[in-house]
């Protein structure tokens, strides 16, 4: 139903409309019942209409590309805007916007972290506007639903961590896990989660990874900052995540492994417990009955996450279990997570328009 705030049919504005996230964002909107697009964004390709910069919208969006700018945005009337650029310049509108009653989700990095020291360590310069740190919330839809609903700047997870938190807060904050131990983490992602550009360092252009598997950054990769602070909060007390990243040969989705020990006299059966208690009618959190039938290709176009734990009982080790979940990148992972915490902000069902598959 609409909440008090969701009467008419909102007016978004989406900045960086032609990259991966964008384009999947303008795609969630275009089919939205209660979001319409009023501004498309590319500061490199302004002044040309959407549909000649990505021919698959063509027939289906009229907008023309315009600047970026906090002019441009206010000019469109827009009320929310979604901002899929990867870049921190473009954090810089953000307090001028807030000012003129906008609000904000950004599929980026900015506003994941709380404070101004972790997003230097994790992302090694000052933040634009350090201020607005402590107050953004951080946009694990299912996790963070209330804080998101009353939010005006909402920061969006990264595609690897919405994999490992969405398995581990829940365990994390019921006491199940035994923190003396080491949780681990590996993780696999098809090439679109570096973007439409070449990552030498990544290795990532589909001919190189045809036929190939690699792992990359495996130490200090930036999600380890978020994922660590909200593993902490859940908790109460630090945690850290060995987390590994892969790239595989594969044009879309995550699928992450994580390993952990729970508190003695506990199994897989009481973490499945606590998902159903977690997760009980949240739309796109889907629980597997094994390890086995988590998949890449179950999830791949949608906003489910999946996710299943298997325990070694026959090895007399209970308490030792292994966690598989499954995502895309591009819709949960970015995306279709960004236009659920839309409609978290506008008191609308979190799964409005984002039932279709993407893409």
């Amino acid at each position: 139903m609409l909440g008090p705030m969701s009467t008419h049919s909102i007016p978004v504005a989406v900045l960086g409309a032609t990259g991966y996230a964008g384009e999947g964002t303008v795609k969630a909107l275009l089919g939205h019942p209660h979001f319409h697009l009023v501004h498309v964004g590319s500061d490199r390709l302004g002044g040309q209409s959407l549909a000649s910069a990505v021919p698959e919208l063509a027939g289906q969006c009229d907008l023309t590309l315009a600047p970026d700018s906090p002019e441009a945005i206010r000019t469109s009337g827009a009320e929310a805007i979604i901002l899929c650029k990867k870049s921190p310049e473009v954090t810089q509108v953000v307090p001028d916007l807030l000012a003129a009653g906008l609000r904000i989700v950004d599929i980026g990095a900015e506003f994941r972290l709380h404070n101004h020291a972790d997003y230097r360590l994790w992302h090694g310069d000052a933040h634009a506007c350090p201020e607005l740190l402590g107050e953004a919330v951080y946009g694990l839809s299912e996790i963070h639903h209330q804080a998101i609903a009353r939010a005006r700047v909402v920061g969006n997870p990264g595609c690897y961590a919405t994999s490992i938190l969405l398995p581990l807060i829940p365990l994390l904050q019921a006491g199940l896990v035994d923190l003396s131990q080491d949780i681990s983490a590996i993780g696999y992602s098809g090439v679109s989660g570096a973007g439409k550009r070449f990552v030498e360092a990544n290795n990532n252009l589909f001919y190189a990874m045809s036929g190939n598997l690699h792992s990359y950054r495996a130490i200090g990769h930036q999600h380890c900052g978020e994922i660590g602070q909200e593993c902490s909060a859940a908790a109460g007390a630090p945690v850290q995540v060995r987390f590994i990243p892969h790239l595989a040969p594969l044009v879309r989705g995550i699928h992450s492994t994580i390993t952990l020990s729970l508190r003695p006299g506990l199994s897989a059966a009481d973490c499945r417990a606590c998902w159903q208690s977690q997760y009980q009618g949240r739309t796109f959190i889907r629980l597997r009955p094994s390890c086995r039938e988590v998949e890449v290709g179950h999830v791949s176009g949608s906003n489910f996450c999946d996710m299943a734990v298997d325990g070694e009982s026959e090895t007399g080790r209970e308490h030792k279990v292994v966690i598989t979940s499954a995502l895309d990148n591009l819709v949960k992972g970015a995306s279709g997570q960004a236009v659920q915490n839309l409609n978290l902000m506008y008191g609308l069902e979190e799964h409005c328009g984002l039932l279709a598959r993407f893409l």
